[in-house]
């Protein structure tokens, strides 16, 4: 989906030099904190921004991220795990 949103100049000097870097900035800030709220999971983080499993690591504990991992994390490691080695 392509969202559009428009800020003040003197904010989008903070937040980057280009649209691209902007944009990135963004998504980044809005990973970390939906995930921190419990609104994604790692793997949500990790497809958002296009990272592997280190660099999502790496990413969650550089925002100061809390490792979740409850019953819907544990279910997407499970079908992760058995589309990787073949439901048994």
């Amino acid at each position: 989906m392509l969202v559009t949103i428009d800020i003040p100049e003197a904010v989008a000097k903070v937040l980057g030099e280009n649209p691209g870097a902007i944009g990135r900035e963004l998504l980044e800030q809005a990973s970390a904190e939906a995930y921190r709220s419990g609104k994604l999971t790692r793997g949500q983080v990790r497809g958002m921004l296009g990272l592997d499993w280190e660099g999502t690591e790496q990413f969650l504990a550089t925002h100061n991220c809390d490792r979740h991992y409850g019953v819907k994390e544990l279910e997407e490691d499970r079908a992760n795990l058995a589309r990787i080695l073949g439901a048994a």
